[in-house]
């Protein structure tokens, strides 16, 4: 099919929304949201219904080394998605966001605040590095899909054993690390690539199958 041509400006202005979604999101919450105390995430959230919280609290930091770093993979990572899964993208941090918030909340009784990207960016890298175990070759799914997913698992594991993060320093006064977040981020974004590569790897797994299906 031939894309009209009165639609590719549309497109473009797309495309080029989408991308600096990806870079300044973060940005422009730290800088204008981040003092707002009605956006907090707690755990009276639930008990005041203030629902909007389950998506605020996400873009909201301790402190600025804290945004630092989740605002720089969280842009990254969605730039690197944004070309395959375009709008998806978007949909799949609004639909995830108030799950994360949910259940982070239900897991640990005694959270009584939670604020950061890095749960969403655990479910971007997770989705970025699954995808790429399901394609290409073979080296190229180990050495860019599988060794970094290890890694990630790794760090983790690193963070529940010692009760500090790996690459944060400075979370604030009374603070501690939540490795639950990224742990609870990483299944979502491999249930996400899962969803979003199922058929190939059906195919790859039911060759036969499905030529006889189609």
């Amino acid at each position: 099919m031939k894309k009209h041509p009165i639609l590719s400006p549309f497109a473009r202005k797309s495309d080029a929304l989408g991308w600096v979604l990806c870079l300044l999101v973060p940005a422009l919450a730290f800088f204008f949201l981040q003092d707002a105390d009605g956006l907090r995430l707690t755990s009276e959230s639930f008990t005041t219904g203030a629902w909007y919280q389950l998506w605020t609290g996400h873009l909201l930091h301790f402190t600025y080394d804290h945004f630092l770093w989740d605002a720089v993979m969280f842009a990254f990572l969605a730039l690197l998605l944004w070309r395959e899964e375009r709008w998806c993208l978007w949909a799949w941090l609004l639909l995830v966001a108030p799950l994360l918030s949910i259940l982070l909340f239900y897991l640990d009784p005694a959270l009584t605040e939670y604020r950061g990207l890095s749960a969403l960016d655990s479910m971007l890298y997770a989705r970025v590095c699954c995808g790429l175990c399901s394609t290409g070759e073979r080296w190229q799914r180990v050495l860019f899909g599988l060794l970094p997913l290890l890694g990630f698992l790794g760090k983790v594991l690193f963070e529940l054993l010692t009760g500090t993060t790996l690459f944060v320093s400075d979370l604030g006064v009374g603070v501690v690390p939540l490795p639950l977040a990224h742990l609870l981020g990483f299944l979502a974004g491999s249930l996400w690539a899962l969803w979003t590569y199922r058929r190939f790897i059906c195919s790859k797994r039911f060759p036969r199958a499905l030529m006889l299906s189609d």
